[in-house]
């Protein structure tokens, strides 16, 4: 009788030290090899498509892992023809690559993650490889660079990690950079504290475009180039040798070099071990802003209150209470006094719309692809109606009807009364053909900015085009698009993301002025027009706010907050300007001179909405899931 001798029979022995070398062709099952690229950058007419394919047919004949992961911005725009071409990236390579989405994947595309599922899986999920349990994150805002996860992600996180154990060796891949300067995702300190009772093995990240290596609070964590630019990680899961291997190719060392290697074990004493003279840290934090924030007196905050998601739209104050959409799909209704809920209402997607109030109805647009009529009072359901695309804009009414526009390249005329479509108006076909921006109305027209560079006025009856004006001559992305107008004396005032505020007749759609900054850039922030000015906040680190003659677009002031200010967009009461910067402060500005009069900082948390103010108070709420009441400084002698 034959017999044959195992790998285990030889463990079961003791021999396994003494041979190990030798059995290195024997196969084992719990070893195995992944690549990690990212930032792949797929753009229309086949922009980077050689370049990344060249670099996965080497991955397959050089490295032949088992799977590979795609760190985020797989395309350059989420377009359709963008994921067409990283197919033929992708074409017979004889592998399967799993995907993290991108800033890129989801800020300028027209059906958001939606199109991101369908063409290469879920944001965000996990799945278990030859004993090690990987997982794939969601970092993205809409609509924005910045990186955020979501509350509801991270208790899934939380029993995802809970069910594996923490002997299991976990790979996380995540999109936004964690863990270096400077802070990219504001609650990495969540995402920490949620792995940290785990095997966390590495760390994989994407978005700066360097190849890097780092340690964060010790777990070892690694960034690329984009695929484009001549970098990908080589990883291989050594389970004879009790150690993971990391590897890095690039254009100037594309043999994939060992830059750490990482014990398998669970054991705390066990730390990543680096090539001796590998350049190992946090990169350095970005240089201050040129001006530092101004030292001015904390605002008192009268009340907090948590909600169950982020929030990144425009509050409404109206009538003692306080109108908030988060990007949990929630719809709350505060009571302004002290912050106690009235009543929440549920979407099916998250709410970077905002919420619009006429004829005792709340109109409020979802991710889910519906736009939303709840009863102010009571937060009914009142009617839905569905578009063809993701619904990241916030309507205007006028004559019974709400104008909105989805990510299907239409803007929607709906009855207020049931919600039926009274009209539509489909943007001229292009890949850019769709609006996520708040609309405007005189009464007679609706105004929507389109990232199609232009400039839309449609009339409020029959959704006719009444006139058409390009925003930029520059490309798609410096369209009229993130900030919405403001509408008064028989003008429409747009900013263009170009650093270019527009003043157009109302009616005929004649070019009345144009500002440009000479600073930080407007073209984020929505204006708004109080007694013949405009107050506008600026893209920059600056953290610029500027105040422009409503008549003739001469500059009036200009704050410097210190604090890079993204899309969030003054609120102006009581003589005083107020909004919100980033790093979660909210800066309250007299209105006459553009004096910083007050500052108050929120929990942690990106600030990117934009706050409501009246009867001496001011409201603000931020990605901290948290939303505030503050009582504003006494009234300055000012215009507004």
């Amino acid at each position: 009788m034959t017999s044959s001798i195992t790998r285990r029979d030889l463990l079961k022995l003791g021999l396994a030290t003494g041979l190990s070398p030798a059995l290195r062709w024997l196969p084992d099952p719990r070893s195995f090899t992944f690549a990690f690229f990212s930032d792949t950058h797929l753009g229309l007419e086949g922009r980077n498509l050689e370049a990344c394919r060249s670099l996965v047919v080497e991955m397959a004949e050089r490295v032949r892992p088992t799977l590979a992961i795609n760190g985020g911005d797989v395309t350059d725009y989420g377009w359709a023809g963008e994921y067409d071409g990283y197919d033929r990236v992708l074409a017979g390579i004889g592998f399967p690559v799993h995907h993290v989405p991108g800033n890129h994947d989801v800020r300028w595309a027209p059906r958001g993650l939606q199109i991101f599922r369908e063409r290469v899986g879920a944001p965000f999920r996990s799945f278990d490889h030859a004993g090690v349990h990987f997982v794939l994150l969601d970092s993205t805002v809409p609509l924005s660079h910045y990186g955020h996860y979501e509350t509801a992600q991270l208790r899934w996180l939380q029993a995802d990690l809970r069910r594996v154990g923490r002997a299991t060796p976990v790979m996380l891949f995540t999109h936004h950079w964690v863990g270096r300067a400077p802070v990219m995702v504001d609650n990495q300190d969540a995402l920490f504290r949620a792995i940290e009772p785990y095997n966390v093995k590495l760390v994989f990240n994407g978005h700066g475009h360097s190849d890097l290596l780092w340690e964060w609070n010790g777990l070892a964590s690694t960034m690329n180039k984009g695929l484009y630019q001549g970098s990908y990680q080589r990883v291989d899961v050594d389970a004879l040798a009790g150690e993971v291997r990391l590897s890095r190719r690039t254009t100037e060392q594309p043999e994939p070099r060992l830059i750490a290697t990482v014990p398998v074990a669970a054991a705390r004493d066990k730390r990543p071990v680096y090539p001796v003279g590998l350049n190992i840290g946090a990169a350095a934090a970005r240089a201050a802003a040129a001006v530092p924030a101004p030292v001015v007196p904390q605002l008192e905050r009268r009340w907090e209150r948590r909600l169950t998601g982020g929030v990144m739209s425009h509050l409404l104050l109206a009538d003692g209470t306080l109108y908030v959409s988060a990007m949990d799909g929630s719809v709350n209704a505060l009571r302004a006094a002290d912050g106690t809920p009235r009543w929440k209402a549920q979407t099916e997607g998250y709410c970077h719309s905002s919420p619009v109030l006429a004829e005792g109805r709340i109109i409020v647009g979802s991710a889910d692809g519906q736009v939303y009529a709840f009863r102010a009072r009571d937060g009914r359901r009142l009617w839905a109606r569905r578009t063809g695309g993701p619904v990241y804009a916030s309507a205007a009414v006028a004559r019974g009807v709400a104008a909105i526009a989805s990510g299907d390249g239409t803007v929607y005329g709906l009855n207020l009364s049931d919600g039926a479509v009274r009209w539509t108006f489909a943007l001229p076909p292009s890949p850019s053909a769709f609006a996520q921006s708040p609309a405007g109305t005189d009464g007679e027209r609706f105004f929507i900015g389109a990232w199609d560079k232009h400039v839309y006025a449609l009339d409020a009856e029959t959704g006719a085009l009444a006139w058409r004006q390009p925003g930029t001559e520059r490309s798609f992305a410096y369209s009229p698009a993130i900030g919405g107008p403001a509408v008064g004396g028989g003008t429409v005032y747009i900013p263009a993301n170009g650093n270019v505020l527009h003043a157009f007749d109302a009616a005929t759609g004649a070019t009345r002025w144009t500002y440009t900054s000479p600073g930080d850039k407007v073209g984020y922030s929505s204006p708004a027009l109080v007694d013949g000015r405009i107050y506008i906040g600026c893209l920059g680190e600056r953290g610029e706010v500027r105040c422009i003659d409503a008549a003739d677009g001469r500059e009036v002031w200009v704050a410097a907050t210190g604090s890079t200010i993204y899309d969030s967009s003054p609120a102006v009461a009581d003589g005083l300007v107020s909004i919100g910067s980033v790093d979660g402060s909210l800066w309250v500005i007299a209105a006459d001179d553009g004096r910083i009069v007050a500052r108050h900082r929120l929990p942690t948390g990106h600030l990117l909405s934009s706050p409501a103010a009246g009867d001496g108070s001011v409201y603000a709420g931020s990605y901290s899931d948290v939303v505030v009441g503050v009582t504003l400084p006494p009234r300055t002698i000012g215009r507004a």
